[in-house]
């Protein structure tokens, strides 16, 4: 679900036993909310932010990544629940990017996937921001919102150019398919449901959110 008609910004956090928490990026910085109680039991997690649009975690490492599409950078934090909050920030990837407006951490392979929609590129790095590489650039026109399914080993993303369509690949860059064509617009929020198999997303132009299973049909 979308902060705005821009931003994919909202992911589940592991929660405490029997509480569940709410991660999301302000634009001006990350909160996290617990989801039973609403936003005004929010704690600033990272402050002073210039346009933070995307943001994700690795729960077992306790990282925090957003990415910053003013600053043009994918950064992240350390952030223990039980601590004082978050470290200082450390940026991770920099160069090449424009829009980075789509990230997602594979929290099995320890990898780093983002989206960015003025180079036209999908991407995919080490969570230090090393060993990266291009996966998709061509047939692309904004890509978006990105999410992955490591269990499966697919990866997900929209793309709200001319011809708006949600597709999936494999996780290494193969089996690329387009999975939804009809009826979207400005498809800017994504996520998954493991358990049930589902796949659901966000259009800002019609201001629906829509459901369908993970290989597109079933809408």
């Amino acid at each position: 679900m979308p902060c705005n008609i821009y931003y994919f910004c909202l992911t589940l956090f592991p929660p405490s036993p029997g509480v569940p928490l709410l991660l999301y990026a302000n634009r001006r910085d990350l909160r996290l909310v617990d989801a039973a109680r609403g936003r005004a039991n929010a704690t600033v997690v990272v402050g002073g932010l210039e346009d933070a649009a995307a943001v994700d975690y690795v729960y077992a490492q306790g990282l925090v990544y957003w990415s910053d599409v003013s600053e043009e950078a994918i950064k992240r934090t350390t952030f223990n629940q039980s601590g004082p909050g978050a470290a200082a920030a450390q940026t991770v990837v920099v160069s090449g990017l424009a829009s980075p407006d789509g990230l997602a951490c594979d929290w099995l392979g320890r990898k780093l996937y983002w989206t960015d929609s003025e180079t036209n590129r999908i991407e995919v790095a080490e969570l230090d921001g090393s060993l990266r590489r291009v996966l998709f650039w061509q047939d692309l026109d904004q890509p978006r919102a990105i999410s992955l399914d490591p269990g499966r080993g697919y990866m997900y993303w929209t793309d709200w150019g001319e011809v708006p369509k949600i597709e999936r690949a494999g996780m290494d860059g193969t089996s690329r398919a387009m999975i939804i064509d009809k009826e979207i617009y400005w498809p800017n929020g994504l996520t998954l449901d493991y358990g049930q198999e589902k796949l659901y997303w966000a259009d800002a132009k019609f201001n629906f959110i829509h459901r369908s299973n993970l290989d597109g049909t079933g809408r």
